[in-house]
């Protein structure tokens, strides 16, 4: 075939052609398909989600209460209850620190300690351990301290007046029930050996409104006959520091203290300690 019958190319027609896929998915889409779907809320976070929305309501309905006028009374009302609270805790506290003010001095104060038990207690110690002052826990014995006091005729005279014999101190008020019941053991042992020991019997006059003759009409319709004291100013229940009665001192014939005992005491334990006095007076 010449040149001339080639057959002629179509240049209408298109070049056929592999046409490349498109992906119509956008890129979010494409993305998301590539993620593992979202895992679903626990138990717990359900729960937790449950009850943050029941706190809200809540807080909303206590807002909402709050805002009328029985609301903002009660508020006030609660706010008056809390400044209440805080004052009267303010005055516990102030009560508390007065009376540590006042009690604390008095115990500092204190001179002499006795504790009440089944027995004498002696504040004599081994003479091994005595330090030789006369005085202080390791000292063999204590001085009693000196006061004033008044006998029933209105003479004075001191603690310090009875050096020489054994002593027997009592502390005592007629409105005081324990002390009344060891009166009668006082009287008996001092009409045994009321030539051998002195008994001190002191009154605390002005203790909670005690008066000389209360005491004396005391004395009187009970029949005591040992000999009372006053201490009208306060000197033996300073020296002592009696702040509470009966109490009761034993002391040697040089005016120290042997021993004391705090409560009423029964007739065994004033023989014990009436025969502590006479032993040392013996020594």
């Amino acid at each position: 075939m010449s040149e001339n019958e080639k057959m002629p190319t179509d240049a209408g027609a298109p070049a056929e052609t592999t046409a490349a896929p498109t992906d119509s998915s956008t890129p979010a889409e494409t993305a998301a398909s590539a993620t593992p779907a979202a895992a679903e809320p626990s138990a717990a976070e359900q729960r937790g989600e449950a009850i943050g929305e029941h706190l809200a309501s809540l807080e909303a309905e206590e807002k909402a209460a709050a805002a009328t006028p029985e609301g903002e009374k009660a508020d006030r009302k609660k706010h008056v209850g809390v400044i209440v609270a805080a004052v009267v805790f303010a005055v516990l506290l102030i009560g508390a620190g007065v009376a540590y003010s006042v009690l604390a001095p008095a115990a500092d104060n204190k001179q002499i300690e006795v504790t009440g038990t089944d027995a004498v207690q002696e504040t004599e110690v081994d003479a091994a351990d005595d330090t030789g002052d006369g005085n202080g826990t390791n000292a063999a014995t204590t001085p009693a301290p000196d006061f004033t006091m008044t006998d029933a005729d209105g003479a004075t005279l001191t603690l310090a007046d009875f050096k020489g014999k054994p002593v027997l101190l009592n502390f005592w008020a007629s409105w005081c029930g324990p002390c009344q019941s060891e009166m009668p053991d006082i009287q008996t042992a001092w009409k045994e050996h009321g030539t051998d020991v002195e008994f001190v019997i002191v009154n605390m006059t002005g203790m909670n409104g005690e008066t000389e003759q209360s005491a004396k009409a005391f004395l009187a319709d009970a029949g005591y006959t040992f000999p009372c004291y006053f201490d009208a100013n306060n000197s033996a229940a300073t020296a002592f520091g009696v702040n509470s009665i009966p109490q009761t001192y034993l002391i040697d014939a040089e005016g120290n203290i042997l021993g004391g005992y705090m409560g009423a005491m029964t007739s065994s334990i004033i023989d014990e300690g009436i025969q502590m006095l006479l032993n040392t007076a013996k020594d």
